[in-house]
């Protein structure tokens, strides 16, 4: 089950409904969450790999499936669902809090919007 805390965003996979991604706020426990069925049951894939600090976004980009995008209050990371690996994909992003985040498939790179700091881009292709 999810904890009784705030759910910030749900995203679902682009080619499985039934896959979907939850993001959590507040402290002390994980804060993210995948479920394989619909939201029926859900399963911790944060697995303390993560910052303890409220995460607010997540993305899985249309053409890479693979890999789920996150932004909470200590930047953005990105999860390769394969390895089951977290990465700090943050680089030269100021210390702010991420509230969205939105791939543009055309160009290739990841808009982060941050409060107070303005939005933050990066290339990903």
């Amino acid at each position: 089950m999810l904890p009784g805390h705030t759910i910030t965003r749900l995203v679902t996979h682009p080619q499985d409904a039934k896959l979907v991604y939850a993001t959590v706020a507040n402290f002390g426990h994980p804060h993210v969450f995948r479920s394989r069925d619909g939201g029926t049951t859900w399963e911790d894939v944060d697995r303390g790999q993560l910052p303890d600090v409220p995460h607010h976004a997540a993305l899985i980009r249309p053409d890479e499936p693979g890999k789920v995008y996150v932004g909470n209050d200590a930047g953005v990371f990105i999860l390769d669902v394969q390895s089951g690996g977290w990465a700090n994909l943050t680089k030269n992003l100021p210390n702010a809090m991420v509230i969205d985040l939105v791939y543009h498939v055309k160009d290739g790179t990841l808009s982060a919007a941050t409060y107070g700091r303005s939005i933050w881009r990066i290339r990903l292709k």
